[in-house]
C-alpha cells in the first residue's frame, strides 16, 4: 500500500520523541517511533490492547482504547489482552480468557470493573474472592471463579496461546498496543502525550488498513 505523503508524516514525526523504540530488521541506522516484529499470523486484521488491572496507566487510556474499539475501519477488530504475568497471576488471566470465550459481550465491562476494582478499591487480581466482586461489578450473569473452574481444560489451552501471542509481540509492558499483528507501541514511545499517542495509534491502524 502506497502512503500518502501527510500519512508518512503521522507515522514518522514520533521518532525524536524516543529513544527506547527497537529498529525493525533491515531499517538499520532510523530510529522509529514503535517495534516491528514478525506479523502474527491471525492478527493481520487485529487492534490489540494489552493491559494489566494494576497499571495506572491503563486505566488512563482505557477511554481511548473504547473508543477506538467502536471506530476501528471496517474489517478490522478489537480486543482487549491481559498481561500474563506473576504481579497479576495466572487466575485472572483465565477468569478474563473465560469472560472472552463465554460472555464476550462482557469484556469491556470486565476489563473497566478489574481496573477500578484493583487501583480504586485495592482488590488483588490474584485473589478469587476478588475476581468474583469484579466479575459482579461487571454484570456477568455467573460466577467468574466458577466458570474458570467449571472450564480449566479449554481455558489451559487458551492461557497457553495468550502467553505464546504475548512472546511473539513482544509485550514487555503495559498499555501496549499492538497493530496488524506486527507494530507495537506504548505510551513511553511518544513521552506519555496522550493527544500523539492516539495519533500514532491511528497513524499505524490507517497504513495497515485493507481499506
Amino acid at each position: 500500500m502506497r502512503l500518502s505523503k501527510s500519512l508518512i508524516t503521522t507515522i514518522f514525526a514520533f521518532a525524536s520523541l524516543t529513544a527506547s523504540a527497537q529498529t525493525p530488521e533491515g531499517q538499520q541506522g532510523q530510529m522509529n517511533p514503535y517495534i516491528q516484529v514478525k506479523t502474527v499470523v491471525g492478527d493481520e486484521y487485529t487492534v490489540r490492547a494489552f493491559f494489566s488491572p494494576g497499571c495506572s496507566y491503563s486505566k488512563q487510556y482505557f477511554p481511548f482504547f473504547s473508543n477506538l474499539r467502536t471506530t476501528l475501519p471496517a474489517g478490522e477488530k478489537f480486543e482487549f489482552t491481559p498481561v500474563v504475568n506473576k504481579g497479576d497471576g495466572v487466575g485472572y488471566a483465565m477468569s478474563f480468557l473465560a469472560v472472552k470465550r463465554f460472555y464476550p459481550q462482557y469484556v469491556s465491562n470486565f476489563v473497566e470493573a478489574s481496573l477500578r476494582g484493583v487501583q480504586d478499591l485495592g482488590l488483588s487480581p490474584k485473589n478469587w474472592a476478588a475476581i468474583d466482586r469484579i466479575g459482579k461489578a461487571a454484570h456477568i450473569p455467573v460466577s467468574v471463579p466458577k466458570l474458570v473452574n467449571d472450564n480449566r481444560t479449554v481455558l489451559l489451552k487458551d492461557l497457553d496461546q495468550a502467553i505464546q501471542l504475548q512472546s511473539d509481540l513482544k509485550i514487555t509492558n503495559t498499555p501496549s498496543v499492538s497493530v496488524a499483528g506486527t507494530y507495537i507501541v506504548t505510551p513511553e514511545f511518544t513521552m506519555g502525550d496522550s493527544a500523539q499517542f492516539s495519533s500514532l495509534v491511528n497513524g499505524l491502524i490507517s497504513m495497515t488498513s485493507p481499506h
